[in-house]
């Protein structure tokens, strides 16, 4: 914990710290825990996931907090660095493929489907550019909250 204070993570993620702190172990290469954060849109626009990615470290909203349909990322400004379609829709798909008892832990309670609309609103009124609050969402989530 000393060191929390003198070090700095080299990709502001608990993964970077760990990495600076014990320098002795082997460092996981990027496709074993690629961090999902684009902060240089102009190489990547769309924020598209490199093919080779085995394991996704989901930096901001986690994809089962948002709809089905669309990272929510997208919705606010300062978040958007974070939002990617294509690792939204590879963490569904491993979704679907999950135990039904597992899904359940994926469910969406009042306070998130709140959180969720709210900013779609607020993404809207501002006309973002990227229109994801355009996306009309058929997450059947939605319907079936949570405690």
């Amino acid at each position: 914990m000393a060191k929390s204070k003198k070090l700095r993570s080299y990709n502001g993620g608990d993964q970077g710290f760990l990495n600076e702190v014990f320098t002795w172990w082997h460092r996981l290469p990027v496709t074993l825990n690629y961090l999902k954060i684009f902060n240089n849109g102009e190489e990547n626009p769309d924020h598209q996931m490199k093919n080779g990615t085995y394991t996704i470290h989901f930096l901001g909203l986690k994809p089962w907090a948002c709809y089905k349909d669309y990272d929510c990322n997208w919705d606010m400004e300062d978040r958007n660095k974070f939002a990617s379609d294509s690792a939204h829709e590879r963490w569904w798909k491993v979704y679907d493929t999950m135990p039904k008892k597992l899904q359940e832990f994926c469910g969406l309670t009042k306070h998130m489907d709140a959180r969720i609309k709210k900013w779609r609103g607020i993404a809207q009124k501002a006309n973002l550019s990227n229109g994801h609050w355009k996306i009309s969402a058929k997450d059947p989530r939605q319907y079936h909250l949570i405690q």
